[in-house]
Formats: C-alpha cells, structure tokens, sequence
C-alpha cells in the first residue's frame, strides 16, 4: 500500500497525467475491490473454531480486557486527534453546510414525492433483480453444479467452499443493500437492520455452520476440516512459486548430463488455493490497492492533518505496547503470558500485527479475533447511526466563512476543506486505530472523507508497534512485566 503511493506520488509530480491515468483505468477497480475485500476478514473468524480458549473464566476476563482496551483506544484517539486538529488548524465553527444541503435534499425529496411511481410486477422485479445479480445467480449455480458433485464424486472440498463462500458473501451483500433501499421500511428501521446483517459477521456463522455441518456428515475430526479451509497458499504464493519452479527447472536441465541414466525426480506436490486462500486474496490486493486511494487524497494526507492523526497514532501504539500487556496480565488476570502480550496488537492490522508480536511472543489466533471483532463491532456500529452521524459532521463543518453564490468557487476546494476539519480527521483516526482494515474499508465504502485518515491511521499505529516492539530493552521489559 505505502510503496503503490510513494510510486504514484513520485510518478505524479514527474508525468502529468498520472492522475488523469488513475481515474479512468483504475479508480472502477479499486472501488470494485475495495467493496468486496473484507471476505477475508470471515476466515479469521472461522478459524476460531479450531479450539476453545480457555475456561470461561479466562474467556470472561479476555472480553473485559479488550472492552477497556477499546475504549481507551477510542477516547485517546477520538480526543486527542481533535485537540491537535484544533490547535494546529484555525476552525471556523460559524456556517453549517449541511443544512443548506439538507434543505437541498428536502425540496428534492418534496419534488420527487409528489410524483408516485408505478409499482412494478414481481416477476418484473425479481427478473430485474436477476439482471442486477448476475454474479450472484452464477455463484449460486456453480456451487450447486460444480461445487456439490465434485465434492461428492471425489471428495474435492476446495470447489465447494470457494464457490459457497462467495455465495455467501455475494447475498449478505444484496441482503444488506435491498435493505439500504428499501422505501416501505421506516429510515430507523433501515439503519437498524442493515447494521445488523453485516456481511462479515453473517458470512462467516454461515461458513462455521457449513464446516460442522460437513464435519459431521462425512466423519471428518473439526481440525482437518478448518485445514482444507485454508491451505496458507495465496496467489502470491502461487505465482512466486511458478516462477521458482520454472527457474530451478530450466537450470536442472541445462546441467543435467545426457549420459547419465538417472531418472528425473518430480518436486512433492504443492497445496493449491482453497476457499480461505481466495479470499486473503481478495484481502490483501484490497490492502494494496488502497495506496491507490491515498494517492487520491495526497493534499490531505500530506498536510498538517496528516502529520498530527501520524503523531496520535505513535503515542497510542506506544501505550498500547507497553501499557495492554500489563492491564490484561497484572490488572485482569489474563494467562498463560502469550495471551496477554496479544493486547500489545490489540488493534493492528493483523499483516503488520504478526511480526510484532513475533518479537514479543503474543498468541497470533486471539490477536485476531481481537482485530476482527473490533473490527465487526465498528462496521455495526457504523451501520447503526453512527455513520449517518459521521457523514453529517463531514458536510456541517469546514466550509468555507460565507457561501460563494456565484458558482465560481471550485467543487475540489470546498471537498478538500471538509476533509481537513478537524471532526472528519479525528473520526478516521478513531476508526482507523480501532476498526483496522474493516472500519476503513467501510468508510472508503460510503465514501466518507475521513476515509484517508483512516488508512493513514492504519499504517501509522501497525508501523509503530512493529517499531517498539523491536527495541530489545522495550520488549524485553514488557515481556518480564507480564509474568507474574
């Protein structure tokens, strides 16, 4: 992600129409991807059915660990990114925006309700559903065609749980955007019900039901299913690998000797990419392609309000590291030790969460179920209101002393002083640092402008924690101050 925006930036400022470039061969994509990255956040999730924790004891004080954990995380980067925002930008509080453009979108909604539309068939509306989904239907009919027969005929488990698991997550999608707009539904209740069918959430119950249901039909132990969920072999993985193996194989036989009548050995054969693969796929190219992003909103990020959300996010890692260990260890109980130095990561991104807590010795698997359901809790969260909340702060706040009626002020500069005020930087801070890769995508979704800051955020506090916890004296001390 860092390295497509430092490119970008460079190449930018060197050929002018690198932007130009962007937006009309890769901004389509990268929204494309970014809609559909977080089903790889469900295979985190599933693979938590590989084993119980603890006792509930434990559990118990693991669920109040990161409840205080968030919190603090929260409070500290909601306030104090704000504090510094203020300080560091002068913010006129006087005009409100946004209740010029709520009374705009009132005379529209008066206009447009005074016309009643004709209220078409259900079969002209399932088969304009149908036009609508084709990717869907065609989900659904692989897995039903393909998927199911060549699991039964021989046992081919990949078929089946990629073509399922992309059904899945292709109608929690729709489920979720026919609620969005659905006009017979009063608007709390639209809020309520898309918050609570999150995509994430009810795709991945889906697919725990779907791996003990498929478990105990064919005999199978829980642990042997959950590994052909997920074989570890990404498609980067596959193509690094085609190419060494192409490499090794053109050296071999360039000094290979005719005379020798050695048989040639085959290399063992490799794992393929199973479901869980695919979609830490789809993940990780969401990952990077949000450098993409960031170079759409380089003014911003480049700017003093990029600067300050860089210097909340080291002090909170700072606390973080030294500070989550010691509360879930010494304050709450939390053992064995692993366990409590996963707080250290409490909200890092689980690729730049791993090499930290390598260095420190944390338990990678309750990292991440940490990250994802804070993860969860902030994209319902989101959809409960309070995305609707954080939208009206960014059209309310940064404009402009007085409303330039003339039309010559450009669209550009009024969008860029609402993502410099200080509420929509604080807000993606906030999101950033707590919801991780989940919030941010959710937010680049409904394309909020405090979705930048949220990615910048992101890769602030995970760079930071991977940089404390590789001081020696740091970590060590850390590590002697959770064993009681």
């Amino acid at each position: 992600m860092a390295g497509v925006f430092v490119c970008f930036s460079i190449s930018g400022c060197i050929i002018p129409g690198v932007e130009g470039f962007y937006r009309r061969r890769l901004k389509h994509a990268t929204e494309l991807l970014n809609r559909h990255m977080s089903i790889g956040f469900t295979i985190p999730v599933v693979m938590l059915s590989r084993g119980p924790l603890s006792d509930a004891h434990s559990i118990g004080m693991i669920i109040v660990s990161f409840a205080l954990t968030g919190t603090f995380n929260t409070i500290w980067a909601y306030f104090v990114a704000l504090l510094i925002q203020c300080l560091m930008v002068r913010y006129d509080k006087h005009l409100w925006l946004g209740r010029e453009i709520d009374e705009e979108k009132g005379e529209q909604q008066q206009v447009s309700g005074l016309s009643t539309p004709h209220t078409p068939s259900r079969w002209t509306y399932l088969r304009t559903w149908a036009l609508r989904n084709p990717v869907l239907l065609l989900c659904w009919l692989s897995t039903l065609t393909v998927g199911v027969p060549l699991r039964c005929a021989s046992q081919n488990d990949a078929a089946l749980a990629t073509t399922l698991l992309l059904s899945l997550w292709l109608t929690t999608l729709a489920i979720q955007s026919g609620i969005k707009s659905s006009p017979r539904l009063a608007p709390w209740l639209r809020t309520l019900l898309s918050g609570f069918f999150n995509p994430v959430l009810w795709t991945s119950l889906a697919m725990i039901a779907y791996v003990f249901a498929d478990s105990a039909l064919s005999g199978r132990p829980l642990p042997a299913m959950l590994d052909t969920l997920q074989t570890h072999t990404p498609l980067s993985t596959l193509i690094l690998r085609a190419a060494s193996s192409s490499s090794s194989s053109s050296s071999s036989s360039s000094s290979s000797s005719p005379t020798t009548g050695t048989p040639s050995t085959s290399p063992p054969s490799q794992p393929g990419m199973a479901a869980g693969d695919v979609a830490i796929s789809l993940l990780n190219a969401g990952l990077v392609a949000w450098g993409f992003k960031l170079y759409e909103h380089r003014s911003a990020l480049l700017s003093r309000a990029g600067l300050g959300a860089c210097g909340v996010c080291g002090a909170l890692a700072l606390a973080n590291v030294c500070g989550g260990p010691l509360l879930a260890a010494r304050g709450l109980g939390v053992r064995p030790p692993a366990r409590a130095l996963a707080f250290a990561a409490r909200s890092v991104t689980i690729a730049l969460a791993n090499p930290a807590l390598d260095m420190l010795g944390g338990d990678e698997g309750l990292n991440a179920a940490m990250v994802v359901g804070s993860g969860i809790v902030y994209q319902m969260g989101l959809g409960f209101g309070v995305g609707r909340w954080l939208e009206e702060t960014g059209t309310r706040t940064g404009a402009p002393p007085a409303r330039d009626t003339s039309g010559t002020r450009p669209e550009a500069a009024a969008a860029q002083q609402r993502a410099n005020d200080p509420l929509t930087v604080a807000a993606g801070v906030t999101v950033g640092v707590n919801a991780a890769a989940m919030g941010t995508a959710y937010l680049y979704e409904t394309q909020s402008e405090a979705a930048p800051y949220a990615a910048l955020s992101m890769i602030a506090l995970g760079v930071m924690t991977v940089v404390f916890s590789s001081i020696p004296p740091l970590a060590r001390w850390v590590m002697d101050g959770v064993v009681v």
